[in-house]
């Protein structure tokens, strides 16, 4: 083993004898040895604060102890290729006497090196090899500074050398994704906003390695802020890397630091190659900024044998999420298509907001005339594909907008409250920006209101394919008190008719007769209306068949047109095939309090087969003063009753079922006129809504107009207090239709007639009793 250094002169030889078995001389030799090169000993080179990557420059750390006292060292990197020291430095007790790219040359000064003291020092601003792998160098020192006088060395040294990390470069700007884009059909609105702060989105990075990765590598991706809060939170849920394909990766968090590691390939041999070198491969995983300050992101890779293989020294930089706003939206009302004021107060946190964009639901329009859509605010264009309109608010001058309590805005609704926007119906929406639509500051949403249509708002007609010239009639209910014009607008085909004589029922609207015109079917009131539930008819042509878009539009207007209240979208009658026609109502007197005599009918034009009943429906606060089975009377014998007297059900006050005869499979209505009567009790005030129904029932179950169980139902309008039908005296004076009414007594005699034998005394005791 050689010595550390050279012996002195006079031990610097080799000695050769030949010696007997008893030691006795018989030849010798004596040769000059050869120098020796002193080697420097426990030799490390470091980084001084941390690991940096290929192409970087960082501080390094050199210890070593020499062999032989010296000044000088001289410094030079062989591996990796381009090593740079020319801008480097030491500390100020040291000088530099050469510093040429990757070699340099140090004065230590007095006391220098010191044989067998290990010694430290530092050489800053060392810009790092390219590529990166494990380094390797020479280093030699010098007892003068003319270097003519070698004292030790170490030569193609890497045993205590560190491994230079390749150089992770981010190829393309990284993009932050919010959940909302990566389900557009979903978030038709929310997609195209920034991400925001406090929800969780997707960071994807396009990375290249300088230096291969092997399986079961370690991919370690760290965010980094200013403060913990900066530093955004990561989730291995959604962690993928790909290249040409998908590579296989493990992925856990470390508690301790708050960084995502993934196992790349973990069930492949070391040995094989998981990332290529100098190939993209993006890398995303699910983050949560938690607020908006500064961050950065690190990724290294690791290997068990060598540590950080590759790295992106931390400074790769992060995103900037914009701030979560809050909104709140409110509304006094909000008909149908009506101009109203809408209500928003923002909290935009310390923000500074120049110009606030609102985005109402789809169908809403804000005011666009002189006066904008309220104080500081100009109606805008469409948002992009979703339709939905925009406003701007703003100063003039574009000084920061500082109270965003309260705003009033003006829309118009639309006919009925959005629908299919998927998640995002009636939300409104609030972006706050600096100067311009570059510079969004913070965006936020708000629970919106729906278009109310107005209540009790119904149509009623006898849906009979063909009917010509019949009464169709309309009911709504005010909360205001306005209005004084009421429009209606049918589906496809409806023909109204309100301006001819007779044609216009004016039911509860207030003041004498409206004005009409029929197209569009608008009639003008002569007083305003108030508060209340209102109910009117005119007449109507019927198409052949349902429309496909079987609704009708009702919209009240005050005189200047503005749209008070609306309905839209209100469901109209099936149209059948049934041969019916002219329903009819005909009273005796309408006095309050007392009894009348009420009598309904209705036309066949051509026999019907499908019927089991007819249901006779009062208007509310109307009953009837049936108290025997004999007060209904039936005007036309060809009717097919059931038999017996008890063929009109009467439980109910407010409605009579007549069944027809059941004892056949199937019973025939013959054409004719059919019509029944029976008492009334007229109410001391008449109902807002005074419809009467007579509805042509599939089943004796019927016991509402609209039930299912009826073919057809006519409404008919109802009389009102004091007022003398016009049919009275026809039926009076019409010997056809007028029959003799059969005296209790008489009908008595035939029940009893009737009955059997064994109950024939009682019920004769009963009607003596009675009559």
């Amino acid at each position: 083993v050689n010595p550390s250094k050279t012996p002195d002169i006079a031990d610097n030889y080799w000695m050769v004898q030949h010696l007997t078995s008893l030691a006795v001389v018989q030849a010798e030799k004596v040769a000059e040895s050869w120098a020796i090169v002193p080697q420097l000993a426990d030799v490390t080179i470091a980084f001084a604060n941390g690991y940096r990557s290929a192409g970087s420059t960082a501080n390094l750390q050199f210890t070593m102890t020499p062999v032989n006292d010296a000044c000088c060292v001289e410094i030079t990197a062989e591996y990796p290729t381009n090593f740079d020291f020319s801008q480097s430095t030491v500390l100020s007790n040291y000088d530099i006497l050469a510093q040429d790219g990757s070699r340099i040359v140090i004065n230590m000064r007095s006391p220098g090196f010191v044989a067998d003291s290990a010694f430290t020092f530092i050489v800053y601003s060392v810009v790092l090899g390219r590529s990166g792998g494990q380094t390797r160098w020479n280093i030699v020192t010098y007892e003068d500074t003319a270097l003519t006088s070698q004292m030790d060395e170490v030569l193609d040294y890497e045993d205590g050398a560190f491994r230079l990390p390749g150089k992770i470069t981010l190829v393309d700007t990284p993009e932050l994704t919010s959940a909302y884009k990566e389900s557009q059909s979903t978030y038709p609105v929310k997609s195209l906003f920034q991400p925001r702060v406090a929800e969780w989105s997707t960071a994807e990075f396009q990375l290249s390695f300088s230096q291969t990765v092997y399986c079961t590598g370690i991919l370690v991706i760290t965010s980094q802020g200013s403060s913990d809060d900066d530093a955004y939170l990561l989730r291995t849920d959604g962690f993928v890397i790909i290249g040409t394909a998908q590579i296989a990766a493990t992925a856990s968090m470390n508690t301790a630091t708050g960084a995502l590691e993934a196992v790349l390939k973990p069930s492949r041999p070391a040995s094989e190659v998981a990332l290529v070198a100098d190939t993209t491969y993006t890398v995303s995983v699910r983050v949560y900024p938690q607020t908006s300050g500064t961050n950065t992101w690190r990724f290294d890779t690791t290997d068990a044998a060598a540590g950080f293989t590759n790295t992106n020294d931390g400074e790769s930089d992060g995103f900037s999420p914009v701030e979560q706003y809050t909104l709140l939206v409110s509304v006094a009302r909000s008909p149908p298509m009506a101009v109203i004021e809408v209500t928003l107060s923002v909290d935009y946190g310390d923000t500074v907001i120049r110009e606030l964009v609102v985005v109402a639901p789809a169908g809403f329009i804000f005011e666009s005339g002189s006066d904008g859509c309220g104080d500081m605010c100009t109606a805008g264009q469409a948002l992009g594909s979703t339709g939905r309109r925009t406003a701007t608010i703003a100063t003039e001058t574009g000084q920061p907008l500082t109270d965003l309590t309260g705003i009033i805005v003006k829309v118009q609704t639309p006919e009925a409250t959005p629908s299919g926007s998927a998640s995002e119906g009636t939300l409104w929406f609030v972006e706050g920006r600096g100067q311009g639509s570059g510079t969004t500051k913070g965006w936020g949403e708000g629970a919106g209101f729906a278009v109310t249509q107005m209540s009790g708002s119904a149509v009623y007609y006898g849906g009979v394919a063909g009917l010509k010239g019949h009464e169709i009639l309309f009911t709504f209910t005010l909360d205001v008190d306005a209005g004084s014009t009421i429009t209606v607008v049918p589906p496809d085909d409806f023909l109204l008719t309100c301006s001819t004589d007779g044609s216009l029922s004016q039911g509860s609207l207030p003041g004498g007769t409206p004005s009409c015109v029929d197209d569009p079917m608008t009639l003008t009131l002569q007083s305003t209306l108030t508060i209340g539930t209102y109910s009117f008819g005119v007449m109507v042509d019927l198409p052949d068949e349902t429309p496909q878009v079987n609704t009708f539009n009702i919209i009240i207007e005050d005189a200047y047109n503005n749209v008070v209240d609306a309905a839209y979208g209100v469901s109209g009658q099936v149209i059948v095939s049934m041969a019916a026609t002219t329903p009819t109502l005909a009273w005796a007197s309408a006095d309050p309090g007392q009894t009348t005599t009420v009598t309904m009918g209705v036309t066949f034009t051509s026999a019907v087969t499908s019927l089991e009943a007819i249901l006779i429906t009062l208007p509310e606060t109307f009953q009837h003063d049936i108290q025997l089975p004999i007060d209904v009377q039936n005007y036309n014998a060809k009717f097919p009753l059931t038999s017996g007297l008890d063929w009109a059900d009467s439980t109910e006050e407010d409605r009579i079922v007549i069944w027809l005869d059941d004892s056949e499979d199937v019973t025939t209505i013959p054409a004719g006129t059919y019509k029944w009567s029976f008492p009334v009790l007229v109410p001391p005030t008449i109902p807002d809504i005074n419809i009467w129904y007579i509805s042509l029932c599939e089943d004796r179950s019927c016991s509402s107009p609209y039930d299912g169980y009826s073919s057809v139902s006519f409404p008919i309008s109802g009389f009102n207090l004091y007022e003398v039908s016009p049919e009275a005296a026809a039926v009076a004076a019409s010997p056809a239709e007028r029959r003799t009414r059969p005296s209790r007594l008489f009908a008595s005699l035939l029940l009893c007639e009737k009955a059997s034998m064994a109950l024939a005394l009682l019920v004769l005791s009963l009607c003596i009793v009675l009559f």
